[in-house]
């Protein structure tokens, strides 16, 4: 009798229950994906491409290509336009029964059953669904998907756009005391959209506070700052004009103190996440319960042992997050069925300090040898953790799996380890940006926290907590400062905190805000450090702030006690570790780019890893997540891993060992051989065949991408286009082309160099379009530059001009952008 493979339910296809599904790409397992919609994808299937001159790492593409790739995969049966209508425990797992009388067993579950926009119907001061100028943020993007905005502004060329932001999130009076996490992402991205595509609109973004937080966010914020209103305050009431349709909203303007009536031609109500609409009954079969807002993020709720909560399902999240959470709980399965793969392979941790110690003794619980690199470590002499105090690190070379590190030790000399995988924790510069003119000591929220618990008798009794002062504040102090208020409230001390913005980030970010308010803290409010003059006063301090809600007054404080938490800013070494390590550093200068194919912790060299503040904005949470899905990672094959054969091959024979190869290939997968001639390593390829393209001596050869091969393709007097496979053509795939147009998929624009353009215009093509991913989206770092470069060499030709060959960045999800493309080209 043959062996029976265990089987897997897995309720929802939207990010979360995709990434799952990927994660058992090669384990002998028979996953069941059960999708209520008639297609894979889920919410982020239907958002539009936020990219402007670049990818703003919305992920939102990511969603469609995830969604092919589970529709190929030959272990996933995807059960689309239905439900599960019962679960019964059985000795050896679940009976499943499906409403459309499919039947089948699973061992393990994922409810992965995503989250529903808020209906801002019962809010009716804002009219929405009776004002046709009133929309939520889902139905914009609906709009900007379509590229039917035009039509609701009635082709304004300077629409005033405004968006009311906590549209059903950190409302208490509905229930809705939590923060959803996304929606100031969102409607920054909008606004920096909308801005785009309507240079002259005037934006105002009306918010509580906003959250900006992440690596994808911050530059966004400042640059978009600039050019958008922003301002403190939600009105409470959306008023239409019955002539003009237009929205006036009434607010109270700082300077005069008096009310006063902004008109916008649209208003967008910022909505946040709830709950999907069937969890009771998914969560009854499933014997789940959840908190009280229907999510699984907080002690009350109840799991089961054999079902695994993951994705929006858990708790309101972004798209990355999501897709880490699948991946995560797909692992937990493996583990708990004896799936996952022993690759014991020595990982070796960059950094010093917490992060980095934390990180190493993780990875060595799971039974692999590790070894930490940074004379700061404080783990004991017990620990199974490897301490290696290296003088200079001086080369990382090979590939994942099979590494070699140079460096020299503390007597200065070189030595070498092979290892699996590389983790990079190194922690960021802290700095304390101190009031000028001052001289008194300021303490850090830790510090302060230290003193109430160890000593709190020295507490100090008037106390001020200073936000946003050394720059933009991080996530992880703004709830440090918060704790740290209610430790000094307990003690009857006075407290005060002074900032531009709260970050009421995790699920009980505004729980704990809200508490803060309640034990009689204070909360003041500037709009830039120099509405702030801050003064010694003996032994503390003397502070005058214009309050930014009453501008007209200047308010007197005086503390004991100031505590000002530091700034983030990258390390020293960083600049040092990504050349090292041939990565990206992002537009701040921390590692890791906010490229959305490798994050939240991956990177185009595979087997190389991010952990901690080195890379992103996380806290202790954010990290053990990290550091699960690096382990799930490095203990199964990736599930974005092509197959061992990569597709391109050098051929020796033409070789001229100039080793372009090894300087070009983005993903390091070109190495010497033994024989000190190049070789692609399987593994650690992508097939992106930018080798292939740049080759000089035609030596790198591809087995279905040759010059030769995508010519013989091209048929006369028609239009050829040559889209990436995980953009453009995917894009194309959901709309038929006319009978004129050729469509190639390719592996990555990366691919299309000058000659395979004069070839397809040689074999007769009437033009020729070169279509890939947005710049900064590439999973190749930079395909996208190396593309349009090809194009821009083909029309340097003389009698060669720009409708007859050009470039076009597609992203997966913007179906009707190629369309009009391809309908422009056709005139």
């Amino acid at each position: 009798m043959g062996k029976t493979n265990p089987s897997i339910l897995i309720i929802g296809g939207g990010v979360a229950g995709m990434a799952a599904a990927r994660s058992f790409a090669d384990q002998d397992v028979d996953v069941h994906l059960v999708e209520k919609e008639n297609c894979l994808g889920g919410h982020a299937a239907m958002w539009a491409c936020m990219a402007t001159d670049t990818c703003k790492n919305c992920g939102a593409c990511l969603s469609i290509e995830m969604a092919a790739q589970v529709s190929r995969q030959k272990n996933v049966k995807s059960h689309l336009n239905t439900r599960v209508s019962s679960v019964e425990k059985t000795d050896n797992g679940y009976a499943v029964s499906l409403e459309d009388k499919d039947r089948f067993s699973a061992q393990k579950i994922i409810m992965a059953t995503g989250f529903s926009p808020f209906d801002p119907a019962g809010i009716s001061s804002f009219h929405h669904g009776r004002t046709e100028n009133v929309i939520t943020t889902a139905e914009l993007n609906a709009r900007l998907k379509q590229e039917t905005l035009e039509e609701l502004l009635k082709g304004k060329s300077d629409p005033k756009i405004g968006f009311l932001q906590c549209v059903g999130s950190r409302n208490r009076d509905l229930g809705k005391d939590f923060c959803s996490q996304v929606c100031c992402k969102i409607s920054m991205r909008h606004a920096d959209k909308l801005s785009y595509l309507y240079p002259d609109a005037d934006i105002t973004i009306f918010h509580m506070d906003l959250q900006v937080i992440g690596k994808e966010i911050r530059p966004l914020f400042n640059s978009l700052s600039k050019k958008v209103s922003l301002i403190q305050g939600v009105p409470a009431e959306i008023l239409e004009d019955e002539q003009t349709k237009t929205a006036t909203i009434v607010i109270e303007d700082k300077k005069t103190q008096s009310r006063k009536a902004m008109v916008f031609d649209l208003m967008v109500l910022s909505v946040g996440m709830e709950p999907s609409p069937n969890l009771d009954s998914t969560t009854k079969m499933l014997s789940l319960t959840p908190n009280s807002w229907g999510f699984f993020n907080t002690d009350p709720a109840v799991l089961s042992e054999d079902v695994i909560v993951a994705g929006c399902a858990s708790g309101p999240k972004d798209i990355l997050s999501s897709r880490q959470e699948g991946r995560i709980a797909a692992t937990r399965i493996m583990e708990d069925l004896g799936l996952k793969l022993e690759k014991k392979i020595n990982i070796v941790v960059f950094g010093e300090g917490s992060q980095a110690d934390h990180t190493a003794e993780a990875v060595s619980r799971k039974g692999y040898p590790t070894y930490v690199f940074g004379p700061g470590t404080h783990l004991s002499k017990s620990s199974s953790v490897n301490i290696v105090n290296a003088g200079k690190i001086i080369s990382l070379g090979g590939t994942a799996g099979n590494f070699s590190l140079l460096y020299t030790s503390e007597d200065n000399k070189k030595k070498a380890l092979t290892c699996g995988a590389v983790i990079l924790a190194q922690e960021p510069a802290l700095s304390v940006n101190r009031p000028a003119g001052t001289s008194n000591k300021t303490l850090d929220p830790e510090a302060l926290s230290d003193l109430i618990k160890n000593d709190p008798d020295r507490c100090p009794d008037n106390i001020v907590i200073l936000l946003d002062y050394s720059g933009p504040e991080f996530k992880s102090w703004a709830r440090s400062a918060l704790d740290t208020a209610i430790e000094a409230k307990a003690l009857n001390k006075n407290v005060s905190i002074i900032m531009n913005k709260m970050l009421v980030h995790g699920a009980l970010g505004q729980r704990r805000y809200d508490m803060a308010r309640q034990k009689g803290i204070d909360f003041l409010r500037f709009e830039a450090p120099e509405d702030m003059d801050i003064q010694d006063a003996g032994k503390g301090f003397s502070i005058k702030i214009k309050e930014a809600t009453l501008p007209s007054v200047t308010l007197d404080i005086s503390c004991d006690c100031l505590v000002i938490p530091p700034a983030l800013a990258p390390a020293q070494g960083f600049g040092h570790t990504a050349a090292l390590l041939k990565q990206d550093l992002d537009f701040q200068g921390f590692l890791q780019s906010a490229n959305t194919r490798h994050r939240l912790t991956q990177s185009p060299r595979r087997g190389i890893f991010f952990a901690g503040t080195c890379h992103d904005e996380t806290d202790l949470d954010d990290l053990d997540l990290e550091i699960k899905d690096i382990l799930a990672a490095m203990s199964s094959r990736s599930p974005d891993l092509t197959a061992k054969d990569p597709g391109v091959e050098i051929n020796q024979k033409k070789c001229a060992q100039c080793l372009t190869c090894i300087r070009i290939c983005p993903h390091s997968a070109i190495v010497m051989n033994e024989k000190h001639r190049p070789q692609i390593v399987p593994d650690a390829c992508f097939s992106c065949h930018l080798c292939v393209a740049n080759c000089p001596a035609y030596a790198i050869e591809s087995t279905a991408f040759s010059n030769d091969q995508i010519g013989q393709r091209i048929r006369k007097d028609r239009i050829a286009v040559l889209a990436c496979e995980r953009s453009a053509a995917l894009a194309a795939a959901n709309s038929a082309l006319p009978d004129f147009v050729d469509l190639i998929p390719i592996p990555c624009a990366c691919r299309i160099s000058p000659d395979v353009i004069l070839k397809t215009l040689l074999n007769g093509a009437s033009k020729v379009i070169v279509s890939g991913c947005h710049q900064e989206n590439c999973r190749s770092i930079d395909g996208t530059g190396a593309a349009r470069e090809s194009v821009e060499k083909v029309l340097s030709i003389p009698g060669l001009t720009p409708p007859k060959v050009v470039w076009e960045p597609v992203a997966a999800n913007e179906t009707v952008k190629f369309k009009r493309i391809i309908s422009n080209a056709s005139k």
